[in-house]
């Protein structure tokens, strides 16, 4: 055998890498330490608290906006019912000045027609206040039907007929009604009839009838 046939093993053993080793085994991570119970519950209350305390700030705020709506409400109630009242306060007060002028000019013989219509004129002024403000009096007839919604019963008079039952015997002051709604603001003051029929007479023959059998 030549020297390069002996040879050659030792070169092939030479070029053959050795054996890997098996790789170490990684080290298990250390379990993480439990959180303490008291920890947990204090931060479960601070989340509460701090909750309820954003919950009582929202309600504040609303309760200002509440009260800054409720006093633009009654600022401009009180303008509107102003300017609604201005008109009957300016009729008044010139009702309230003729009136004082009628007197002070009132003449020492006037008679009783003149008082009259020098009342009426002053009603009729009233009425016109009342008009300017969608309000009209309204004044029942005698004999028309009285009705809840309109009249009010004053007092309760003898009908002599059954037909006059539930009519108007007597008006004793206007009623008022409301010219946008065509409502009743007040019921005008009557006297109402009522019927009563009489109590039925005994038959003719039967009075004989009553006698025996009371007798018997």
């Amino acid at each position: 055998m030549s020297e390069a046939q002996q040879a050659e093993p030792v070169d092939r053993v030479l070029e053959d890498p050795p054996p890997a080793e098996p790789p170490a085994p990684e080290p298990e991570p250390e379990p993480e330490p439990a959180p303490e119970p008291g920890a947990a519950v204090a931060e479960a209350i601070a989340a509460l608290t701090e909750q309820i305390r954003a919950h009582h700030a929202r309600a504040e705020a609303r309760e200002r906006v509440i009260d800054q709506l409720h006093a633009e409400v009654l600022r401009l109630r009180a303008g509107e019912q102003q300017v609604v009242l201005r008109p009957v306060v300016t009729d008044l007060q010139n009702l309230r000045g003729e009136i004082l002028r009628q007197v002070r000019t009132l003449p020492d013989g006037m008679d009783r027609e003149q008082v009259v219509r020098l009342l009426e004129s002053f009603a009729l002024d009233v009425e016109l206040a009342l008009e300017r403000c969608g309000i009209v009096p309204v004044r029942p007839r005698t004999g028309e039907k009285f009705s809840g919604r309109e009249h009010r019963a004053v007092k309760v008079v003898e009908a002599a007929a059954a037909e006059e039952d539930g009519t108007i015997a007597d008006v004793l002051a206007d009623g008022y009604r409301d010219v946008a709604s065509g409502r009743s603001v007040a019921a005008a003051k009557v006297h109402v009839r009522r019927w009563t029929a009489p109590a039925a007479e005994p038959a003719p023959g039967n009075e004989h009838e009553l006698e025996e059998r009371t007798d018997g």
